[in-house]
């Protein structure tokens, strides 16, 4: 359709109610780049423990493995509560608070 045809849509309306004037705000749901690494984070800790768990149980994994493993877990864990921070700071940037 060429620009003479084409019928009013709500973008050619003017801004009514208390918004008017403003810019429009950005939506909720932009991509928080933080938000996948603290689930990854979570996931893989549990994996891991899980894993060793069950290794352990069959007598597959030494001690000495087992407490390495336990400490790496822990590491991925709290790597995990950064980014679970981040990820609250990121989205409370977007929100204005």
């Amino acid at each position: 359709m060429t620009e003479q045809m084409r019928e009013p849509g709500p973008q050619d309306r003017p801004a009514q109610g208390p918004d008017a004037g403003t810019a429009p705000r950005q939506s909720y749901y932009i991509r928080n780049p933080w938000r996948p690494w603290a689930s990854g984070a979570f996931a893989g800790a549990s994996s891991m423990l899980t894993f060793t768990t069950v290794f352990y149980a069959l007598g597959r994994l030494p001690l000495v493995l087992v407490g390495i493993s336990v400490l790496l877990a822990v590491a991925v864990f709290v790597f995990g509560l950064y980014a679970h921070r981040r990820a609250a700071r990121f989205d409370a940037q977007i929100g204005g608070r």
